[in-house]
């Protein structure tokens, strides 16, 4: 990367470098086949402090055909049913049209279908997006931006929904997502943004949690900054247990009171360090640390 994915300056110092790895998920068909390596580097902007990686993977060899899916975990099927009561709190009563963004087998839009709610998936992964229409989600089979939603709107009319689940991290051109997702949102809409927090990444020592499919770490303040760039207002956080730790970013077009719970949060993030180079450095001495004494137990 030459500039920072979120505010495009060029100052993109390295953090941690965990040389060159495998890419995540990328299963071997055997032993003699070629395995793909890329640097596995974390940097961080020297302007809007968002921790994100060197290098960026074609999406396609990691996401055309993946092997995680949603169902398998009762974690997220549990949770799928929470996620949906507190979404549907924000919005109007009666039959919503919800998009939800790399919706993998659909796992989390049946709830909102279970309501009598009309929803569409979007999703990268063919085998996946396939086995989702197959059973009662239509998912169109696609990587969502502003062209896919330029579709979705033509074809179907404004969202009142739009959700994306632990992918905006995985983005390698975020700003087209996020220009998508407005454009196919209502004027009196909801977007609900869930990313892994990078605060505990940088607390737990979640060095673990880097990985290829994740391009950026973000804090609200870097989701805030970007959401804005597009119109979108977060007006509340919520908690969620998704890898480890995540946080559920509401936004929407029409400025809504700010919640306490969000002020509280945008306070705890920056006491965390998030924002701090020093915090970070001492992130990657711990992780080349745990990573030496995990060694000697061996």
């Amino acid at each position: 990367m030459a500039s920072c994915r979120v505010c495009g300056h060029p100052n993109l110092p390295p953090v941690l470098d965990l040389g060159t790895q495998p890419l995540a998920n990328s299963l071997l068909s055997g032993p003699t086949s070629d395995e793909i390596k890329v640097p596995l580097v974390l940097c961080r902007c020297e302007q809007c402090s968002t921790i994100q990686l060197s290098e960026t993977v074609n999406p396609s060899l990691l996401f055309q055909h993946y092997v995680w899916v949603t169902g398998t975990s009762s974690t997220a099927k549990s949770y799928s049913e929470t996620f949906c009561e507190r979404l549907s709190s924000h919005l109007s009563d009666g039959p919503q049209f919800i998009i939800e963004i790399a919706s993998n087998d659909g796992t989390f839009l049946r709830p909102f279908v279970r309501r009598g709610d009309r929803v569409i998936g979007v999703d990268p992964a063919q085998n996946i997006a396939k086995f989702a229409s197959e059973t009662g989600i239509p998912t169109l089979n696609e990587f969502f931006g502003l062209q896919v939603a330029k579709a979705i709107r033509s074809e179907h009319g404004l969202a009142t929904a739009v959700f994306a689940r632990n992918v905006i991290p995985h983005v390698a051109d975020v700003h087209d997502v996020l220009e998508g997702l407005a454009y196919c949102l209502s004027a009196d809409g909801v977007a609900a943004i869930e990313f892994h927090r990078a605060d505990i990444i940088l607390r737990e020592l979640h060095y673990d949690s880097i990985y290829h499919e994740h391009v950026c770490y973000h804090s609200i303040h870097s989701l805030s900054h970007l959401l804005e760039t597009y119109g979108l207002y977060p007006f509340d956080v919520e908690l969620s247990p998704i890898s480890g730790g995540s946080f559920v970013l509401y936004a929407s077009k029409r400025g809504k009171s700010v919640t306490k719970r969000l002020n509280d949060a945008l306070v705890l993030e920056i006491d965390s360090g998030i924002r701090d180079r020093n915090a970070w450095e001492r992130f990657a001495k711990n992780a080349i640390t745990h990573k030496g004494n995990a060694e000697l137990i061996r």
